[in-house]
């Protein structure tokens, strides 16, 4: 069957034809039908398509055909850009192999066991029929037992080309553990832990890796953190440092940020730097809240992990979320209980005291969703878009805000892996309507202020940070000299310099802050103060 083209419409057409709500923010495009398959492969923008054989092969939305072999299932798991693909094994056992997402075969179906680890590792295990005397894997329906005939591993470099960096016996592997370009392995011999390169080259540890989860430094190559002086930074592949150290704990980046923390004498807080170290999220939380509804696209490699959903950061205190901005600014504030939410990225679900099932949108909109049977998010639509259900079983789409995106009436709704197309279906036999989806913020209240308003508000911050600078030398001069006998002074001069900063550089402020607790230690670091400061400084340019 072949995907029959319409016109693309505009908007207003389309939500005549389809039922669809335009709403503030967004604009929605019919670009045609699909009635060659069942819908989207987990995670992507492709689909899956019967061929004349019976068997399916990959297809883009036009329906054209991308792969050059044809499989028996295509795309029960997917991930980090790569797609699994079975076929009847010839052994019974041993048939899945992987496909990116241009239809090349990567890893020949081959296996019984196949685990798509992170955008550089794939694991494929090889397995062999056994008894229920000795196996390591058994089948989840039936009787079958297997076990482990040998394990390879295939690396995928920053290009995508995918390699096969080495076999293992059984005797030689017990388990394994991806982290960035490294790969853990547990021997089933000694129980030693090995980590190693795409190269299969082993990695020097500082010391012995005592846990298969532990991270060999330098897994993520393009930053690396360090320690020094009881402190974290950062520096970069080539070691040059990015940021002095500054916190007392820096996490593992994901999707472009890393958690820091610092411990008061209140308890520890938390923030989100980027890697070039600056402050995304001031550390000033009980915990920054990482969902899993991203759009699984290159630029987050391929994860639906996400600290950043459409600008906005979920945040943690006192126990209640709340949401803050690229800026900083809270922009949803703390009223609802933490452990009472759970947070999809731009939005959250709550339950309110009366039972009543709420959606609170990270702008602070707070909606009443309770009418609906079921309210669940869309994959891969950072919690800007929901489904819904009415009482008959009927699907619909609502935004952030409660909005009616696409009517309820539809047997089945789908959003693509990148999060910009819609598949609406409103009987079971009947087509797909493709509808493109784009959402752009609304820009309500966001008129510019006349130019001599903005021209003053910038002579203002360039005192503000002249101020800081001033500050700040002063202040590494005291530190350096005798942090201690000068701490009083100091320490007026960190509060003065973070009231200038505060509300212009929030990243810097938070930087002053670190160095506040560092002068509140018992037995003051000087030379770690003067660190942190002279951090701050360089950020003021």
């Amino acid at each position: 069957m072949r995907k029959q083209l319409m016109t693309v419409m505009a908007a207003s057409a389309a939500a005549l034809a389809l039922g669809i709500s335009a709403f503030a923010g967004t604009s929605l495009e019919e670009v045609g039908e699909i009635d060659f398959s069942d819908g989207w492969i987990e995670g992507t923008n492709l689909l899956e398509k019967e061929d004349e054989s019976g068997r399916y092969v990959l297809a883009d939305m036009d329906g054209n055909v991308l792969s050059a072999d044809s499989y028996d299932r295509i795309g029960y798991d997917s991930g980090y850009g790569f797609i699994t693909v079975a076929v009847e094994p010839e052994d019974g056992v041993n048939g899945v192999g992987v496909i990116s997402l241009d239809g090349t075969e990567v890893v020949p179906c081959a296996y019984g066991k196949v685990d798509l680890e992170n955008e550089h590792w794939i694991i494929a295990t090889a397995l062999s029929e056994s008894t229920a005397d000795q196996y390591d894997y058994e089948s989840m329906f039936g009787d079958g037992y297997y076990l482990i005939d040998h394990v390879d591993f295939y690396y995928a470099d920053d290009d995508g080309t995918v390699t096969k960096a080495a076999e293992l016996t059984r005797d030689a592997y017990k388990d394994s553990n991806a982290y960035g370009r490294y790969v853990n392995i547990e021997s089933r011999a000694d129980g030693s832990i090995t980590a190693y390169d795409g190269t299969w080259t082993q990695v020097e540890t500082p010391e012995e890796l005592d846990y298969l989860y532990d991270e060999a430094p330098g897994a993520d190559e393009k930053v690396i953190s360090y320690y020094e002086n009881g402190q974290y930074g950062l520096k970069d592949a080539a070691g040059n440092v990015i940021i002095e150290p500054t916190y007392g704990y820096i996490s593992s980046f994901y999707g472009g940020y890393a958690e820091v923390e610092n411990r008061l004498e209140s308890g520890s807080v938390k923030g989100l730097i980027d890697t070039e170290g600056q402050v995304a999220v001031p550390v000033e939380y009980e915990r920054i809240d990482r969902a899993y509804y991203a759009p699984s696209t290159a630029e987050n490699d391929y994860s639906r992990y996400a600290y950043n959903n459409m600008g906005y950061y979920a945040v943690v205190r006192d126990n209640k979320l709340g949401y803050v901005d690229e800026n900083g600014n809270v922009t949803c504030d703390f009223t609802i209980a933490f452990d009472n939410c759970d947070n999809y990225g731009a939005s959250a679900l709550y339950t309110d005291m009366g039972g009543a099932e709420h959606l609170l949108a990270a702008d602070g909109t707070d909606t009443d969703v309770s009418e609906y049977e079921r309210v669940s998010p869309l994959s891969t639509g950072s919690g800007m878009y929901y489904k819904v259900t009415d009482a008959d079983y009927n699907y619909g789409i609502i935004d952030w805000h409660g909005d009616i995106v696409a009517e309820v009436k539809y047997d089945d709704v789908d959003l693509s892996g990148d999060g910009q197309y819609l598949l609406l279906r409103e009987e079971y036999s009947s087509p797909w309507s493709l509808v493109k989806i784009t959402f752009t913020p609304d820009e309500a209240g966001t008129d510019e202020a006349p130019q001599e308003d903005n021209e003053e508000a910038a002579d203002d911050q360039d005192a503000d940070l002249s101020s800081a600078a001033g500050l700040l030398e002063s202040a590494i001069t005291l530190a350096g000299t005798d942090a201690a006998a000068n701490k009083d002074a100091i320490l007026s001069l960190l509060n003065n310099a973070a009231s200038a900063v505060e509300e212009s550089r929030p990243d810097i402020k938070a930087v002053i802050d670190s160095a506040v607790t560092l002068m509140n230690t018992e037995g003051v670091d000087g030379e770690a103060v003067v660190a942190v400061l002279e951090s701050a400084k360089s950020l003021l340019g």
